[in-house]
């Protein structure tokens, strides 16, 4: 074995030692804990954390509204062997978690789509993969809801999106980029933007625009007449975490017989709908 002349092995510590190191994060996380269940839950990031604190020790609590969509592994649906280039991988507050981004790469790259439509671009992380891990021939249409329409916005949106509105910049992730080309940036509300010049045409449709239930249908709606000749890939996000997304996704499946297929990927809050 080879050593380091002039390092030596940590200090081994005893039960006390460790015990008695460990005082320090234990009081920072009881006064941390007494503020998050006295005051600090009215804060919506904090909430969060209490919902990821009961996932922990074995409670799952997602929305409101039932789960009613089939549960489907990823794996089922694409090869786990493609290989990805993922891009930004370190989320932030309104992004997709690491898996879902990595699922939605692997979903994009079996799909080989020519021409997709995301609503919703907020930082343009998402918009950045869609690029990356498709043709080289494609094209991303990504519209978003720009600061000055929120307050005239179709529908009310969501309390909490505001934030992901109030933006100086959309799609500040994908600026630069070396598939920045391929990715055209479009400004508007989609509960009145005109999508019919993009109807019949799109390989693929992501929707994470606002999560009300009133928008999820109106975007769902114009995204599976946005597919070619019906055929396609829809995904949506905040399935099973915003009530909005839920309850909309669980209807559409059980009255439109076009959205009959409409499945969970197992792990994620992903909506996937293949025709």
């Amino acid at each position: 074995m080879l050593r380091l002349e002039g390092g030596s092995p940590p200090s081994k510590r005893g039960g006390v030692a460790r015990a008695i190191g460990f005082t320090r994060p234990w009081a920072f996380g009881v006064a941390s804990a007494a503020y998050l269940f006295a005051a600090g839950w009215l804060k919506w990031k904090n909430r969060a954390a209490i919902v990821e604190l009961c996932r922990h020790f074995g409670y799952n609590y997602d929305t409101r509204e039932p789960n009613e969509l089939p549960t489907v592994a990823a794996s089922l649906l694409v090869p786990a062997s493609s290989l990805l280039d993922v891009r930004e991988i370190d989320a932030v507050d309104g992004n997709v978690s690491e898996r879902e981004l990595v699922t939605i790469c692997r979903i994009v790259r079996a799909a080989l789509p020519h021409l997709m439509f995301e609503l919703g671009t907020f930082d343009g992380r998402t918009t950045l993969n869609l690029a990356a891990n498709s043709p080289s021939d494609s094209r991303v249409l990504t519209l978003d809801l720009p600061r000055e329409g929120i307050l005239d916005a179709a529908a009310p949106i969501h309390t909490h999106e505001v934030r992901y509105a109030d933006k100086s910049e959309s799609g500040a992730r994908f600026k630069g980029s070396d598939v920045a080309a391929k990715i055209e940036q479009l400004y508007g509300d989609s509960g009145t933007f005109n999508f019919a010049p993009y109807y019949n045409r799109m390989d693929f449709v992501f929707v994470d625009a606002s999560h009300t239930y009133e928008y999820v249908i109106n975007d769902s709606l114009h995204a599976i007449q946005m597919l070619r000749s019906g055929h396609g890939t829809i995904v949506w996000h905040d399935f099973s975490r915003w009530d909005g997304v839920t309850r909309a996704l669980n209807e559409l499946r059980r009255i439109d017989r076009r959205f009959a297929a409409l499945e969970w990927i197992e792990g994620t809050t992903l909506g996937y709908l293949k025709t």
